[in-house]
């Protein structure tokens, strides 16, 4: 083992010694998208050794869902890697060769071309009738519902104008991923071992600033390496060493992350990757005690949308070569002024259909959009209720009875996915840039801060555990106040680049830099 004592050592090696001579610090992250997947892999690649990630579901990605039917690939969340000049996710494709293949017409300057800017868009209005694209673009306001399904949200109107130029836009092309964006969620996991990630293990509630004795029972048992999108332990073979932390077992820990399964993991750290839906719907439990009232705040004022996706793949196209999309006009909806649906009309959301080119790669295949409360009801019914639906707006569009039912459907369940809870942020009206800070500030504050804590926090820091898990009782012993107990990541978290995925992994990037420096400077006060 190299001496920690050796001359000349860089920040870097007296971290790693650090580290080593005086014991692992033990980090969960919750979640397995491209946030926590960032976080936990610079992490280790610092010589943090004891990181475990916790995953709801049974894949890791987030929202990143690249399926693949036959010869094609579709994209169920993430499709562009916006922007390529400085673009860590641009940067990680194009070093691994996922880019050799992406036409040119999977390359977009500017406003994003939804798969293809070969052809013509073709507008239709709901009585068979097509409007040239000249009088079109005289009428702006007929692409609100696609600018509001390109911002998540339910509609423009729920934007915030003055907060909009928060979000920076990266120089560059946007590119789609031919082989699937979940292939730069697999290089992310390949230098983190399979044992590191748990599939299916839910997490009900992150019990902070506790500094409570640590639990007796079976810890964390590692798995063998595999396919991360697989769950290591259905194999019920194990493979690495166990972890041995070092630490006495009257060690007090400050949070203790209690897993809907009952287990109870201490740690010194979690950097929790949820989405902004989730905080939404579940933070009054799923932290104990309470969030500070500022950050509560925030994760109201900030706002959350849904956008789905809906694939038709059908036998022939019934559109002709030159067409690469088909926008919906409703003429009856020209002195409308509401913005929204009633659930039996979802359908008139859907503001088109696109092209997916090229079709030796797709197939014939349109992809449509729904977003807001429609995206929801769509999201209840059934696949083949959907398919009519859809085949019957396409009849009378484009004033052809005889197209055919679609083939296959696909289509993606954002806003009722309880691990999700919609797409991805957006600054609503009344809140700001600020927000989005105050979302990311880590927990407990600083003294300076701790004046923000109170009127959330109704439960008092001895109640541990919820009467859900009686065995695992705890014995609490308050103790001194550990720094950076609970840290925050994933787009939301992101002041500038929310929404992306490149804002997603630098949050992740963000945390674990925020538990390497502390660390390095507490080792190297030390020294």
């Amino acid at each position: 083992m190299q001496s920690c004592e050796s001359s000349g050592d860089s920040a870097d090696d007296r971290l790693s010694c650090g580290l080593r001579r005086r014991g692992q610090p033990r980090v969960v992250v919750i979640g397995a998208g491209l946030a926590g997947l960032a976080a936990a892999k610079a992490l280790l690649e610092q010589g943090f050794t004891d990181v475990t990630v916790l995953e709801a579901s049974s894949r890791i990605g987030g929202r990143v869902q690249s399926v693949k039917l036959g010869h094609a690939t579709f994209e169920l969340g993430a499709t562009w890697i916006h922007g390529s000049h400085g673009n860590p996710i641009y940067h990680l494709a194009e070093a691994n060769g996922l880019l050799e293949e992406t036409t040119d017409g999977e390359r977009s300057v500017g406003r994003i071309s939804f798969y293809s800017k070969n052809g013509v868009a073709c507008y239709l209005t709901n009585r068979g009738r097509r409007i040239p694209k000249d009088v079109v673009e005289e009428f702006s306001d007929l692409y609100n519902e696609v600018e509001s399904c390109e911002s998540s949200s339910h509609s423009m109107d729920e934007v915030s104008l003055s907060a909009f130029g928060e979000w920076t836009e990266i120089p560059g092309a946007h590119h789609i991923i031919p082989s699937g964006f979940v292939r730069v969620v697999e290089l992310l996991a390949e230098g983190i071992p399979a044992h590191v990630i748990q599939l299916g293990k839910p997490v009900r509630c992150v019990h902070w600033d506790q500094a409570s004795g640590r639990p007796r029972g079976p810890e964390i048992e590692p798995w063998g390496e595999g396919d991360h999108n697989h769950n290591a332990r259905e194999g019920g073979q194990g493979g690495g060493e166990p972890r041995g932390d070092g630490r006495d077992e009257d060690e007090q820990w400050p949070v203790l992350v209690e897993c809907e399964d009952c287990e109870v993991i201490p740690a010194d750290h979690v950097i929790v990757t949820v989405s902004l839906g989730v905080l939404k719907r579940q933070h009054a439990s799923f932290f104990q005690p309470g969030l500070p009232a500022e950050k509560v705040a925030a994760i109201h004022r900030l706002g959350i949308g849904t956008t789905d996706k809906i694939f038709l793949e059908f036998e022939e196209p019934f559109w002709g070569p030159e067409c690469n999309s088909l926008q919906f006009v409703w003429e009856d909806e020209a002195e409308s002024h509401t913005l929204t649906y009633p659930p039996e009309l979802w359908y008139r959301k859907i503001c088109g259909f696109d092209v997916l080119y090229p079709p030796e790669r797709y197939g014939h295949v349109l992809s449509g959009w729904i977003c807001g409360e429609e995206a929801l009801v769509m999201e209840k019914c059934d696949d083949e209720a959907v398919a009519e639906i859809c085949t019957e707006m396409l009849r009378q569009f484009t004033g052809n009875p005889n197209i055919p039912k679609p083939r296959r459907i696909l289509r993606s369940a954002w806003g009722s996915n309880p691990y999700f809870r919609g797409s991805y942020s957006y600054t609503r009206v009344g809140s700001s840039g600020t927000d989005v800070e105050k979302l990311a500030k880590p927990l407990p504050y600083t003294e300076s801060s701790k004046t923000a804590q109170g009127s959330s926090s109704k439960q008092q820091p001895g109640h541990l555990l919820s009467s859900k898990c009686p065995e695992q009782s705890l014995d609490p012993n308050r103790g001194s106040i550990k720094p950076m107990q609970v840290l925050f990541s994933g787009e939301a978290t992101h002041r500038k680049y929310y929404s992306t995925t490149h804002g997603a992994l630098l949050s992740g990037q963000r945390e674990a830099a925020r538990l390497i420096e502390m660390y390095r400077d507490l080792f190297q006060q030390g020294t």
